[in-house]
């Protein structure tokens, strides 16, 4: 019984094409359609699209919190900070997702007279604990100046908003685009087919 032939291995095997050989190769395809080349510059152009849209983002995003930090240190110019003394438990009645725990104070000005207010207050603090609150210029309690954590939390919620938009806004343009391509792909494709159909069919 003869063995078969084992089959010939070239002594230099075939080097591996590149991706842009590749993209060149099918371009000199003569299957490959104006429409092909115009779905490749769209994905690149998709790509630097997202790129842009992630860069204007950061940088929004930093701006803002420049702008709000700046914002914050103006504010914090026209206040104060005191020490006062709670004169009840902290009151939790009303606390929750954006409300403020709040308890009767008392601090003394710099006049030496008293003043009595109710302020937002930590939410273990007892009657008698110091407290630390912020005076506007009328010596009236206020909200203190805003912190660099909210600064970067405002900053990153509206960078990511922009992002986010603004990628699902250029993936819809580019999915529109491709759509539209492929309607003009199956209108050339009836046209061809009905030049072809009865030579192919060898119909008269």
């Amino acid at each position: 019984m003869a063995t078969p032939a084992a089959a010939p291995v070239p002594s230099h095997p075939a080097p591996r094409r590149s991706g842009l050989a590749v993209t060149l190769a099918r371009r000199h395809n003569p299957l490959w359609r104006r429409t092909d080349s115009l779905r490749s510059r769209l994905r690149v152009l998709l790509v630097l699209a997202l790129i842009a849209v992630a860069a204007l983002s950061a940088l929004l995003a930093l701006g803002l919190y420049r702008s709000d930090r700046a914002a914050a240190a103006r504010h914090a110019a026209t206040l104060r900070q005191t020490q006062a003394v709670a004169l009840t438990n902290a009151d939790q009645s009303h606390a929750g997702y954006g409300a403020n725990v709040t308890a009767e104070i008392r601090w003394t000005g710099p006049t030496g007279a008293s003043h009595q207010s109710r302020a937002a207050v930590d939410p273990g603090t007892v009657a008698g604990a110091r407290v630390t609150v912020w005076l506007d210029s009328a010596d009236q309690v206020t909200a203190p100046p805003v912190s660099a954590a909210d600064s970067v939390g405002r900053a990153v919620l509206l960078g990511g908003l922009s992002l986010l938009g603004g990628g699902v806004l250029m993936t819809v343009g580019a999915s529109l685009a491709r759509s539209r391509l492929n309607r003009v792909d199956l209108r050339n494709w009836d046209r061809d087919w009905q030049d072809t159909e009865p030579t192919w069919t060898r119909r008269n």
